[in-house]
């Protein structure tokens, strides 16, 4: 249980993003941004750049917690990388699936939404690598 508070942030920003992608069209705010072409891939790319920094960072903080002397290799900084970005890549197909099956929503599948989500997962990934220094050797 100790562990839950480095994976909080994470968890907490998870949350947020399903409930964004997943509010029915009609409740989504209509700002001056909603007008800029595009905006809404940026917002697509920040959410789950977010998304991949805030659990790689868990995972780091826990590692660094439990200060391991021999992780295993699917354990390794890089797999975990990876790892997180492909399920973050799954998720966001998955929000546009469900985005187009549950009509109350209102909402499409959007090819562009997806190739957004997934771009901000890698930015995510290469910006976590440097912030947390997990792209050494542990």
């Amino acid at each position: 249980m100790k562990l839950v508070k480095f994976y909080l942030p994470a968890i907490c920003w998870t949350l947020v993003v399903l409930l964004l992608t997943l509010l029915p069209a009609s409740d989504l705010p209509n700002t001056v941004f909603s007008r800029v072409p595009y905006f809404d891939k940026l917002v697509h790319m920040g959410i789950f750049m977010i998304f991949v920094i805030l659990w790689y960072g868990g995972l780091y903080r826990a590692y660094r917690y439990r200060q391991p002397e021999n992780i295993p290799r699917q354990s390794q900084p890089l797999v975990l990388l990876a790892r997180i970005i492909l399920a973050a890549v799954a998720l966001g197909f998955a929000i546009e699936l469900v985005q187009k099956e549950w009509t109350v929503l209102h909402r499409d599948f959007e090819w562009m939404d997806w190739l957004a989500d997934t771009l901000g997962a890698f930015l995510g990934g290469a910006i976590a690598g440097e912030l947390f220094k997990l792209n050494q050797e542990a």
